[in-house]
């Protein structure tokens, strides 16, 4: 299952067995699997996006029904399936112009009602989904002083996390007068910030974590209504993380073998080829979780970088996990956490 050229980004629908993934070849694929507790992949079509340069990254709006892709053409487009139960046909319903360069990073926000978007320009945009399908441009955000890498909505609140070139990343929230502000910047990376993602579940957002050219995952806390401290940093990455995603335990595995209550996975993918994936608890009166180091993928993709990693977020799937990379191809995992055990692929 591959592109023709180096596979940036993936995503997986919220709500259907599809999965998305996008490419240095302009175009995106769709991948339908079986509803197993191992999907296979049965199908798959190409959406010709109309894009002139790279699809970067891609976004599936909380209802599954609409697609956003981000450009190094500077565009997005908005995806929407013509026909109920035709795969292959995806219609183009809105062009978002306004970032001057390479589009970077797109996220929808959980209520599904607002978009971000991030770029070269060095700008973060904040767009208003209106239920006739149209966008407004709410914000624009320019506190980076470099690239802005990703944009990452907290899963239950609007707050809008921004990773950078300039090594930083940086938290907004909107005003009472409607604006949007930065009220904070973490700066504990030494290196450029490529990826965040939000700890799911019961969580409530009270983690997060970043990968980093500096080739650590930091664990982010949050310790006050509008502060994250750096708790824990995971090495293991021999080159750049360009990815991180944070996942869901299986059902029924809510507890360590301490007894400590389990965050969930976190897997890590970047410049050495490597996939790795944590198990974090949360210790009862400690300030930083615990990590475990349940799984290690070398040279998943041979000998080509892991450039995306993503969990598959439907109930009882929650230990599929989904790649792509410079190799162009889109591989699915289960893992088996075992320290000695390799996952198949």
């Amino acid at each position: 299952m591959g592109h023709h050229d180096r596979a940036w980004h993936l995503a997986w629908n919220p709500v259907k067995p599809l999965l998305a993934s996008c490419s240095a070849d302009k175009t995106v694929r769709l991948y339908s699997y079986s509803n197993t507790t191992t999907p296979e992949g049965s199908s798959s079509s190409n959406i010709p996006t109309g894009h002139t340069k790279s699809v970067r990254s891609v976004a599936w709006a909380p209802s599954g029904k609409t697609l956003a892709t981000a450009s190094f053409d500077s565009n997005i487009g908005i995806w929407e399936r013509e026909a109920e139960g035709e795969a292959d046909d995806w219609e183009c319903i809105s062009t978002l112009e306004g970032h001057e360069t390479e589009c970077k990073s797109i996220s929808y926000s959980a209520s599904g009602n607002l978009l971000a978007s991030c770029s070269r320009d060095k700008t973060v945009w904040i767009w208003e989904v209106h239920p006739d399908g149209d966008f407004e441009t709410i914000s624009v955000l320019m506190e980076h002083t470099q690239d802005v890498k990703c944009v990452a909505w907290h899963p239950h609140e609007e707050i809008l996390a921004s990773a950078s070139y300039d090594d930083t990343i940086k938290l907004y929230i909107e005003d009472p007068s409607d604006d949007w502000y930065c009220f904070s910047t973490l700066s504990d990376h030494t290196a450029t910030v490529w990826s965040i993602s939000w700890a799911p579940g019961e969580e409530q957002g009270s983690y997060f974590a970043s990968g980093s050219d500096d080739t650590t995952v930091r664990i982010w806390k949050r310790t006050a209504a509008h502060k994250w401290e750096n708790v824990l940093v995971l090495g293991g990455h021999e080159r750049s993380v360009y990815s991180v995603n944070w996942g869901r335990a299986p059902k029924g595995r809510t507890k360590d073998e301490q007894g400590n209550h389990i965050l969930g996975w976190l897997a890590s993918a970047g410049g050495d080829g490597a996939i790795l994936v944590w198990e974090l608890s949360e210790p009862a009166g400690e300030q930083a979780p615990k990590q475990k180091l349940i799984a290690s993928l070398p040279s998943a993709h041979s000998v080509h970088d892991v450039n995306s990693v993503v969990w598959c977020p439907r109930e009882g799937f929650e230990d599929i996990l989904a790649t792509v990379g410079d190799d162009g191809h889109a591989k699915v995992w289960k893992i088996v956490p075992s320290t000695t055990d390799t996952p198949a692929s």
